[in-house]
Formats: C-alpha cells, structure tokens, sequence
C-alpha cells in the first residue's frame, strides 16, 4: 500500500495510488471506510463508533483536503448551431 499515515492507535489509512481513494483499515487491515478526496465524502464499509467515525472523519478532512479544481475555460468562439441550442 502507498501513502500509509495512522489515524489512532487502531485505523491507518492508505492508497494504492496518489490519485486513488484513500482507503481506512483497522490494525487488521480490514478496510472500514473509503474516503474521496474530489468530494470529501466517507463511504462506511463496516460499523465503527460513532465518535471514532467523527474523529476518522476530522482527522481525514485535515489529512486529505478536498482538492477543488479550477474551471477549464474555452477560448473557443462558439459556433451557430451552439448559439441556436442555447437559444
């Protein structure tokens, strides 16, 4: 596994990419939780506490920012039918 950090003393967190979803396991490695870095959503694969989820969940929002991408603008100059179909 790549990137692997520890959350607390029973989940650490890793992925298999740098563009990949990060990935909560416990000391056993199962995995407990997929965290999307686009988005920031968690997505729960087992039951954890709830005030652990809260904590997992801060200390990855802290970790692994919600990457916001810029808009791509188009120095395109729109053409007649792209005019009509906004029309």
């Amino acid at each position: 596994m790549f990137d692997r950090q520890v959350i607390n003393d029973s989940y650490y967190c890793g992925r298999v990419r740098h563009d990949a979803i990060v990935s909560v396991l416990t000391g056993n490695s199962y995995v407990v939780a997929e965290y999307d870095e686009r988005t920031g959503d968690i997505r729960w694969q087992r039951v954890v506490n709830a005030s652990q989820k809260e904590g997992i969940h801060n200390w990855l929002r802290e970790h692994f920012p919600v990457k916001v991408e810029a808009p791509v603008i188009s120095n395109k100059k729109p053409t007649r039918k792209t005019q009509m179909a906004s029309a």
